[in-house]
Parts: C-alpha cells; sequence; structure tokens
C-alpha cells in the first residue's frame, strides 16, 4: 500500500467530511502490529465476547480487506490473538480494528498486519458462535457498513463511503 496520510485526506476532502460521506472515529484505538497504516474495503461482524465468526472470517481470503469488529466494546476477553492476526496476515487481510481486545501482543506485533484494538486482556473469548456478519455497526461514534473503506495510520482512523485516491 502507498503512504496514505489520515490528516491529510481530511484536509483535501473537507466537502466529503461536511456531507458525512467521510468520517473519522473517535481516538479510542491502540496500535498493533507492523504497518503503522493501512487500508480496505470493510468487512463488518458484531459479536460479543465470542470469537468464533472471528475465526470463520479471517480463515477465508482477505483480499486486501480490514475486518471491523464490533466487540461491544467489552474488556473482559479478547477478540483476536496472535493464531488468528498470523492466519489473518497469511489469507491477505490488510487490517482488523476491534471494538474489544486483542491478546498475544507481542506476537501480533510481530505480524505484517495492521491492528487496532482498545487494549488487550489475556482470557479467551467464548466458543459459542453467536454473531451478525455484513451487518451495520456501530462504533466510536460512527455508523460503519460493509462495502465501505477503511484507512488507518499513526493519526487515527476514517471510514468513506468510497474508495478514496491516495
Amino acid at each position: 500500500m502507498a503512504a496514505f496520510a489520515t490528516a491529510e485526506a481530511c484536509d483535501s476532502n473537507t466537502a466529503l467530511l461536511a456531507s458525512g460521506e467521510l468520517r473519522a472515529l473517535e481516538p479510542i484505538f491502540k496500535i498493533y502490529g507492523q504497518p503503522r497504516s493501512f487500508s480496505g474495503p470493510i468487512v463488518t461482524l458484531k459479536v460479543f465476547e465470542d470469537n468464533v465468526l472471528v475465526r470463520q472470517l479471517l480463515e477465508t481470503r482477505g483480499e486486501g480487506r480490514v475486518l471491523v469488529i464490533d466487540g461491544g466494546g467489552s474488556k473482559r476477553c479478547a477478540l483476536v490473538g496472535g493464531n488468528l492476526a498470523q492466519s489473518a496476515q497469511n489469507m491477505g487481510w490488510s487490517g482488523i480494528v476491534v471494538n474489544g481486545c486483542i491478546r498475544d501482543v507481542d506476537e501480533i506485533n510481530a505480524c505484517d498486519i495492521g491492528v487496532r484494538a482498545l487494549g488487550s486482556n489475556p482470557l479467551k473469548s467464548n466458543k459459542k458462535a453467536i454473531g451478525e456478519k455484513h451487518a451495520p455497526i456501530s462504533i466510536a461514534g460512527t455508523l460503519i457498513r460493509d462495502g465501505e473503506w477503511l484507512y488507518a495510520d499513526s493519526d487515527g482512523i476514517l471510514i468513506s463511503k468510497m474508495e478514496l485516491s491516495i
């Protein structure tokens, strides 16, 4: 991916920001993984303290997409660990954003995939396969739809209704 600056994207797309076609997530996420910036079409997932569907999606071909997981903001367990991050990297996912926690931070930081999460927790999640794939989700003050575009760097995360020119 070519270098992408979210601040520059905001400065040069004021009309898209004003119309709501380009939105910035509230700055609540910590940065993990090797790449400091990543982008791609969004795949949405809504789960709560259960990562079976997370695994199902990340074990499919990513094709440069970004998995955005609404974990309800729970910090009681992790939804993504080192094995899933490695699998996502191997399957060609560009990034993972978790409105919840991750674990195996050192392993994830060694992976060539961008990850954002609220924090880390060593406890594993439930395994009940309860959740909803490809549904609209609301995280960090923003409604996010499957198929929109996500752009992340050290300054923050942007959601766009369309692919932005870099």
